[in-house]
């Protein structure tokens, strides 16, 4: 597996890697709230409760508006989702994401309907699927360089386990100057298949 990815046109080159210093998705601004227990790995955001039963016996549980499981599987690293892996020995629910009535008021106002519940729930599996990248590696950075090799912008940062999604993600963070790099990286199929 490449952790470096490397395209120029001549005037510019474009390296694509592994971002190993990437923070984690948890101190973003997030809608949900994640709350796990794992003997091995402190998972998820900071909370005050010392087991599921807590949770489930708090305020903040009774008044979730939307609540869904977290499952983590681990073996040969860890991986995460809102739905059970099926490996009884590898694998079983560590958490739950969740939303308070009070937060969605918050952030959407008073209407607090099935068609907010699904659009938050949505936004929950979206929350977990990048936190899931960040437990996997699956976090990129991009530095663009002159010919003399004078770096002229990066970023890094930018979760996901497909690369063409993340090259549009990269480009659109970036001068309109650079996007031939980035088409030119996205034709480079077998190169950047090889980094997922």
């Amino acid at each position: 597996m490449e952790d470096t990815m490397t395209v120029s046109d001549g005037s510019y080159k474009l390296e694509v890697f592994r971002d190993e210093f990437a923070e984690t998705p948890r101190k973003w601004d997030n809608l949900g709230k994640m709350v796990c227990w794992h003997r091995r790995y402190n998972l998820g955001d900071k909370h005050e409760y010392e087991d599921p039963q807590a949770f489930q016996e708090s305020e903040e549980y009774k008044n979730a508006f939307v609540i869904l499981p977290l499952y983590l599987y681990d073996h040969s690293g860890i991986t995460m989702s809102n739905t059970d892996f099926g490996d009884r020995w590898d694998s079983g629910q560590v958490g739950y994401i969740f939303v308070t009535k009070e937060k969605a008021e918050q952030e959407f106002g008073g209407n607090l309907d099935e068609s907010l519940k699904q659009r938050i729930m949505e936004t929950l599996i979206a929350e977990t699927r990048t936190y899931d990248n960040y437990l996997q590696g699956d976090c990129f950075g991009f530095k663009i360089s002159d010919e003399a090799g004078e770096e002229l912008d990066n970023c890094g940062g930018f979760f996901g386990d497909d690369l063409n999604d993340v090259l549009h993600d990269m480009r659109d963070q970036t001068s309109d100057e650079y996007s031939g790099l980035f088409t030119k990286m996205e034709h480079h199929s077998s190169a950047y298949a090889a980094m997922m």
